[in-house]
């Protein structure tokens, strides 16, 4: 008897690339190839970079994360007596070049794809030679558990049956679209004139459009990263930015035509991202000590005290003292009325819990959008004194490492892991925030009155016959193009997926909090409903709710995915052992 254990994996972008090669080295660790079949499903073909990083993307899509930091680590040859894997090198190595000290660099996110792709390319080939792993360019549609705990998989081509164990890795999913969305599909349908974007990506499909032109007026609903990427293609069709200073990346923009008002992004709050230190001596300014990063991993990792929180405060006053105390030690800082440390404790907790919260530390919600950007600038560029809200978000981002370690599978309530979450997320637009160099961009497009920010906070919107007409105070603007370039959250009951609607209908998955996603154990796999375990795992984007951190590209390469792949072996082990009889 030649019996075979199937094991699949949904989705094979970057953190379902890497899952495989863990999984794959945990077995060649006890040489333990004997009877295993993998099959890979990846709906857009883009294995191993996914649709996020895919190497066919305009190269003014740029990742958020420096260069520098980007320690995706080499994969070690894999040798076994019937297989042998190359060996991989880092990120760093890859790109073999030396890291600017002066300016951190931010690459293309296809250029991140081409590394991911060639790495995953190295992987596969050996592989698919050995009879071990099949690819197929399909979408799971549904995943059906039969009566003896297989799994069936049922996609847009076809059916495929007796899977031992799943692996789901599927990133994004669509939502539920808003009423407002909804609303604009309905108006735009069958008009000519106008036109509506209900997805920024991939940005060829804005470029085509019939009615972009310089003399277009283009609103952009979010006003955040994906807007700039929007922004920035675009506004490179029409003309070229130019840097003028090295030290700041002071951008002009030239076009030879007579171009105003061409773009109008929008928000609800109409707060601008903020831009990241420029380089890594004034990121240095931020980066808390070894030993205030293990005082803050005791408190906010002990069992003890999550049990008891009945609120977000125990993370909140573990990082108000390292904040504060970086504060004080900055070398230029707006603090007119000579705080003591215990006085900025105090002004960091507030600012956390009530970002409105005014004072003359923090950046004030009452200047203009323009002033904010132009003052965020000046600071990361170490031109001018640091505001208190500036340092919270850099000190934060480097905690965040910290933060998605110790409070993934806590012991806190579910509805405090979800205000935690939404504490997290209220930080991002400081601690995700694009490179110096992309708000100089936008300023450039300012100073040439091609970016309009009249309306920028929270618009009225009316549906006219010309187009989308946004209103605020005594400011009017029409928009024939709308782009909703606004990333819905991981929520599962508002995803539209067939595969996941079918999942939560048959019960193999319950979501962990209303607004959250989906339950897993520590090594990922799905806690359904009912008591019986399901041979399924998740990670990634989904299971926000049982874990924090899930979007960045390092997340992909981080100790989850380790956990899963251990024990996704030591399940197929364990089936050896009882089946070698048989084998």
């Amino acid at each position: 008897m030649n019996k075979k254990r199937k094991l699949g994996i949904v989705g094979v972008g970057p953190r379902g690339g890497h899952a495989l090669e863990r999984f794959i080295s945990q077995l060649a660790n006890q040489n333990k190839f004997l009877n295993i079949q993998i099959a890979l499903f990846e709906a857009t073909g883009n294995f191993g970079d996914g649709y996020v990083y895919n190497t066919n993307q305009t190269e003014s899509n740029w990742i958020n994360i420096t260069e520098r930091t980007l320690e995706l680590q080499e994969r070690k040859t894999i040798q076994t007596p019937i297989l042998e894997v190359p060996g991989f090198p880092s990120y760093h190595d890859w790109i073999d070049k030396n890291l600017s000290d002066k300016v951190d660099a931010f690459p293309p996110r296809a250029k991140i794809g081409s590394y991911l792709n060639q790495r995953f390319s190295s992987l596969i080939a050996p592989l698919e030679a050995l009879g071990i792993v099949s690819t197929h360019i399909e979408r799971v549609d549904e995943i059906v558990l039969l009566e003896n705990n297989k799994l069936q998989l049922r996609t847009n081509k076809g059916i495929y049956d007796d899977f031992d164990e799943l692996l789901l890795t599927i990133g994004h999913q669509p939502t539920k679209m808003s009423d407002q969305m909804a609303a604009w599909e309905e108006y735009a349908m069958g008009k000519s004139n106008i036109s509506l974007f209900k997805e920024a990506y991939p940005l060829s499909n804005i470029l085509s459009c019939e009615n972009l032109g310089s003399q277009s007026t283009i609103g952009i609903r979010g006003f955040g990263l994906t807007m700039i990427d929007v922004v920035r293609r675009i506004a490179k069709e029409f003309g070229t930015f130019t840097v003028e200073d090295e030290k700041t990346r002071k951008c002009n923009y030239q076009s030879g035509k007579n171009i105003k008002n061409m773009f109008v992004p929008f928000s609800l709050d109409g707060l601008p991202p903020v831009p990241k230190p420029l380089n890594v001596t004034i990121d240095h300014w931020f980066k808390p000590s070894e030993s205030q990063i293990n005082t803050f991993e005791s408190i906010i990792g002990n069992p003890s005290i999550q049990k008891k929180a009945e609120n977000p405060n125990f993370l909140i006053n573990a990082f108000a003292p390292i904040a504060a105390d970086i504060y004080a030690r900055l070398p230029n800082i707006i603090n007119p009325k000579n705080f003591g440390t215990k006085e900025i404790e105090n002004l960091i907790s507030n600012w956390l819990k009530d970002q409105s919260y005014e004072d003359p530390t923090i950046v004030s919600m009452n200047l203009s959008v323009r002033a904010m950007m132009r003052d965020f600038v000046d600071m990361s560029t170490g031109q001018e004194p640091v505001s208190l809200d500036f340092c919270i978000g850099q000190v934060w981002r480097h905690c965040q490492p910290s933060i998605y370690e110790k409070l993934s599978f806590n012991a806190c309530s579910d509805g405090v892991f979800a205000e935690i979450i939404q504490l997290d997320e209220s930080t991002k637009r400081y601690s995700y925030g694009p490179p110096v160099e992309a708000i100089q961009q936008l300023l450039a497009l300012i100073e040439a009155g091609i970016l309009n920010l009249d309306v920028v906070d929270d618009p009225e919107i009316e549906l006219t016959e010309k187009g989308w007409q946004l209103h605020k105070s005594e400011k009017s603007l029409v928009t024939a193009i709308m782009i909703d370039s606004v990333l819905d959250p991981p929520q599962i009951k508002a995803v539209t997926s067939s595969l996941v609607k079918n999942m939560l209908s048959d019960d193999l998955i319950q979501a962990v909090h209303d607004k959250l996603g989906i339950l897993t154990d520590e090594n990922g796999y799905l806690i359904p409903k009912e008591d019986n375990k399901v041979p399924i795992a998740l990670l990634g984007r989904l299971a926000k709710g049982t874990v924090i951190g899930v979007d960045a590209i390092l997340e992909c390469f981080s100790p989850r995915v380790d956990q899963w792949a251990k024990q996704a072996a030591d399940n197929h082990i364990a089936w050896l052992n009882q089946n070698i009889a048989a084998l």
